[in-house]
């Protein structure tokens, strides 16, 4: 069952089961650590998921979202773009761009274990939005909602300034 989301700039809705959504996280994360300026989003971003060398089993999870032993809270898988700063959310797409081909790439079969169906999904969804389609058009919500908060690093600075 879909629990997780990615809200685009637009207001549309990805939504998927929560191993798909980790998936995307971590293809994101590991690309933003190639990119100049992306090691500070990264390390946010791995905030958001479970560690990798964490057993499922030993944890608070409930899909939707688990407790974090890293922070000693509560973390909902939900990543709404729009609460970054503007710079991490073009770091965040510039990830999902490059991290794209590689998600098909044959040669490199340990990169994600992500289905490429749903990345490609993810993706198409992303272009609408670039694209300025309607965002009802292909949306996993049926409304869009206004966001109203802010998340990540870098808000510190670009209040200050």
């Amino acid at each position: 069952m879909a629990s997780c989301f990615i809200i685009f700039k637009d207001g549309r809705c990805f939504s998927r089961r929560w191993t798909g959504y980790d998936y995307i996280i971590k293809i994101v994360i590991h690309e933003l650590y190639l990119i100049e300026n992306g090691k500070e989003l990264a390390a946010w971003l791995e905030l958001q998921i479970p560690p990798d060398h964490e057993d499922e089993s030993e944890r608070a999870e409930s899909g939707y979202g688990f407790y974090s032993e890293r922070t000693h809270e509560w973390i909902n898988r939900d990543l709404d773009t729009r609460s970054l700063t503007e710079e991490n959310q073009k770091l965040f797409w510039q990830a999902i761009e490059n991290g794209r081909p590689k998600v098909h790439d044959s040669e490199l079969p340990d990169y994600t274990d992500l289905n490429p169906e749903y990345f490609e999904i993810f993706y198409e969804m992303y272009r609408l939005s670039e694209e300025g389609a309607p965002p009802l058009e292909h949306s996993h919500w049926g409304r869009v909602t206004e966001c109203n908060i802010k998340n990540g690093p870098g808000w510190e600075e670009e209040t200050n300034e």
